[in-house]
């Protein structure tokens, strides 16, 4: 598989996998402490994370209810949504991020690369918060 390398840096790591407007995939990696991304919400697609190593942290919905899901373990968030993302443990992590479909995430990170600005379907929290926690799918793998 030929991976896109997006960042590399000794706090993060970011790489594309899969790109294609019905689904894209990144890997990444950071180091202990580090926010991956500050609350938000999708429109139109699916963002979800398998972790591989490590554990990552969400704050999930209008309340930020806090999961940490560690290796082995998934957190969907379907549209609508607020959700943030951050390795809160003492430990790097390493995932796969996974949009489906794109919504222009691909485009998005190579932006991210290549100093240029793409828009893409994400927006800040609504005013009422958005859907509840409870419509994404949560799966908290095995912690070490």
């Amino acid at each position: 598989m030929h991976e896109e390398t997006i960042l590399r840096s000794p706090e993060r790591e970011i790489a594309i996998l899969v790109a294609g407007d019905g689904l894209s995939v990144t890997r990444a990696c950071c180091a202990a402490g580090e926010r991956v991304a500050g609350r938000h919400l999708h429109r139109k697609h699916i963002d979800a994370f398998y972790v591989l190593e490590g554990e990552l942290t969400f704050e999930l919905g209008p309340q930020s209810e806090e999961v940490t899901v560690a290796a082995g373990g998934l957190a969907a968030v379907p549209p609508g949504v607020v959700h943030s993302v951050r390795n809160a443990s003492d430990r790097d992590a390493a995932w796969l991020t996974i949009h489906a479909p794109d919504g222009g995430f691909a485009d998005f990170m190579r932006g991210v690369r290549d100093g240029v600005d793409v828009e893409w379907d994400i927006a800040p929290p609504p005013p009422d918060g958005g859907l509840p926690a409870a419509e994404a799918v949560v799966r908290r793998g095995r912690r070490r």
